[in-house]
C-alpha cells in the first residue's frame, strides 16, 4: 500500500496545488493597538474616590496617565458617572468620569470641572 513500487502513480497537478483556484485567505488576527491619549505609570498609592452625595470609597491606584487612572477597590460596589478623586501621595486632586467598571476595578477619565446640573 504505502511502497514506491506503485503500478498507478499520479501526477501532481501543480497549478492546482499553488492555490490559484482556492478560496480567500485565512485572515492573521492581530492583537488590537493601544489608543490610549497617554502613556500610563504603574503606581501604587492610596486614593479616596467621593461622590456628589458625599459617600467615600478607598481605593488603591494601580497606574495613572495624565489623561486617566485605574483603581481597584477592596470591596464591591458600583461609583456615580462622575466622582471626585483624591491622592494626597501624588498630590492628585480631581473630577472624573467612570468610563469602565468591572468587580473591583474603575477607570477614569479625567475631566476638567464637574458638569452643572440644569434644571
Amino acid at each position: 500500500m504505502f511502497s514506491s513500487k506503485s503500478k498507478n502513480k499520479v501526477k501532481v497537478d501543480l497549478n492546482r496545488a499553488s492555490g490559484s483556484s482556492a478560496a480567500a485567505p485565512i485572515p492573521v488576527i492581530r492583537p488590537r493597538t493601544e489608543a490610549r491619549r497617554a502613556m500610563r505609570k504603574g503606581i501604587w498609592c492610596v486614593c479616596t474616590v467621593y461622590s456628589e452625595s458625599g459617600a467615600s470609597r478607598e481605593g488603591i491606584i494601580l497606574d495613572v496617565s495624565k489623561t486617566g487612572a485605574r483603581i481597584r477597590f477592596r470591596d464591591r460596589g458600583t461609583l456615580p458617572p462622575i466622582v471626585k478623586i483624591k491622592a494626597s501621595r501624588i498630590g492628585l486632586n480631581r473630577f472624573a468620569r467612570v468610563v469602565w467598571q468591572s468587580t473591583f476595578d474603575a477607570g477614569l477619565d479625567f475631566i476638567a470641572t464637574k458638569a452643572k446640573k440644569e434644571g
